[in-house]
C-alpha cells in the first residue's frame, strides 16, 4: 500500500514536468512572464528599501556608543522607531501591491497545464483572457485561505504561550518549542492540502471560498497522502533553497553581492512554486477521475469536457 502511494506521487511529478514539453511556446512564455515579474519586483523592492536599511543599520551601530538617559540617546531611539515603522509600512505596501499580479500568475499557472493536460490547444492570448475572466473566484478563495492560515497560526501561538511561561529551563524550553513548531508545521502542511486544492477548484470550476475548499475536501479523499507528499517535498525544497542562500551569504560575505543571491533565490523559488501549482493541477484531475467526475473547463463548455477515459497518471499501474 505504501509503495502504491509513493509511486502515485512520483507519477504526479513526472506528469507535471511533461506539461512543459507538450506546449513549449505557451509554457516558455508563461515561465518568462513569471520570472520577469518576480525578478523586477524583487530588484525594485531592494532598491526602494536600501536607503531605509542603510540608515537603520547606521543608527543601530551608533546606539551602543551613545550614553543612556541623554537627549541624544532618546533622539536616536525615536529616529530608530520612525525608521522601523517606515520600513514595515513600505514592506506591507509592497506585499499588498504584489498580491493581484501574483494571483494572476498563479491562476494562469493552473489554467495553462489544465488545458494542456486535457489535450486542448491554448494560445498565450487565450490564456491571458481566461485568467482575467476567472480571477475573481481564486482571489476570494485566496482571501479565505489566508484567514484560515492566520487562524491556525493564532491557535498555535495561543497554545505555545503557556509553555513559555511555565517551563523555566532554557534547554527544555528550546526542545519543547522546537517540537511544537515541527508538529504544528506538519499539521499545517496536511491542512494545506485541501486549501491548495481548493484554489485549483476555484480556478477550474465556478466555485470560490468555502464552497471551493469544501469541494476540494470532498474529492481529495483517497488522494490526500499524494497532496501531503507534494506539499512536504516542495516546502522542504524551498526551505533548503533559503537556508542554502543564507549560508552562502554568510560564508561569502563581502565577495558575493547579496542582491545577486536574493535574485537567484527568487528565480529558483518561483520555478519551484510554478511546478507545485502544476502538480496540484494534475492531482485535481486524478481526484476527479477517482470520483468518476468529468473535468469541464468553464471557458470552453461544449468541447472541453475531459472524461475519465483520457490517459491521466495511471496510479493503478504504478504498483510494485
Amino acid at each position: 500500500m505504501e509503495a502504491f502511494m509513493v509511486l502515485g506521487f512520483e507519477g504526479i511529478i513526472r506528469e507535471a514536468l511533461k506539461i512543459f514539453f507538450k506546449n513549449k511556446i505557451l509554457m516558455a512564455c508563461l515561465t518568462l512572464l513569471i520570472l520577469s515579474f518576480n525578478s523586477v519586483f524583487f530588484l525594485y523592492n531592494c532598491h526602494s528599501i536600501k536607503p531605509f536599511e542603510s540608515d537603520l543599520f547606521l543608527k543601530l551601530g551608533l546606539l551602543p556608543y551613545t550614553k543612556p538617559k541623554t537627549s541624544e540617546y532618546f533622539s536616536l531611539l525615536t529616529a530608530l522607531k520612525e525608521d522601523i515603522r517606515a520600513y514595515v509600512v513600505l514592506e506591507w505596501i509592497f506585499i499588498l501591491i504584489s498580491i493581484v499580479p501574483s494571483l494572476f500568475l498563479s491562476t494562469a499557472t493552473v489554467i495553462a497545464p489544465a488545458f494542456i493536460h486535457g489535450r486542448n490547444f491554448l494560445s498565450f492570448r487565450e490564456m491571458l483572457w481566461s485568467t482575467l475572466s476567472s480571477l475573481k473566484r481564486p482571489s476570494f478563495t485566496y482571501f479565505y485561505e489566508t484567514l484560515l492560515s492566520f487562524g491556525y497560526i493564532f491557535l498555535v501561538l495561543a497554545n505555545l504561550v503557556p509553555f513559555l511561561l511555565l517551563v523555566r529551563d532554557p534547554i527544555a524550553l528550546t526542545v519543547l518549542v522546537l517540537m511544537i513548531v515541527i508538529l504544528a508545521s506538519v499539521v499545517y502542511i496536511y491542512l494545506e492540502v485541501t486549501w491548495s486544492l481548493g484554489f485549483i477548484v476555484s480556478v477550474l470550476e465556478e466555485k470560490s471560498g468555502s464552497e471551493a475548499i469544501g469541494k476540494a475536501a470532498k474529492i481529495v479523499k483517497g488522494r490526500r497522502l499524494h497532496g501531503f507528499l507534494l506539499n512536504l517535498v516542495f516546502r522542504i525544497l524551498s526551505l533548503v533553497i533559503y537556508v542554502g542562500a543564507m549560508l552562502v551569504n554568510q560564508i561569502k560575505a563581502g565577495t558575493v553581492n547579496p542582491v545577486i543571491i536574493g535574485l537567484f533565490v527568487t528565480i529558483v523559488v518561483s520555478l519551484v512554486d510554478m511546478l507545485r501549482l502544476m502538480a496540484y493541477t494534475i492531482l485535481y484531475y486524478q481526484c476527479k477521475k477517482n470520483h468518476g467526475e468529468e473535468v469541464e473547463l468553464p471557458w470552453r463548455k461544449g468541447y472541453s469536457k475531459v472524461g475519465s477515459s483520457l490517459p491521466l497518471v495511471n496510479i493503478e499501474n504504478n504498483g510494485p
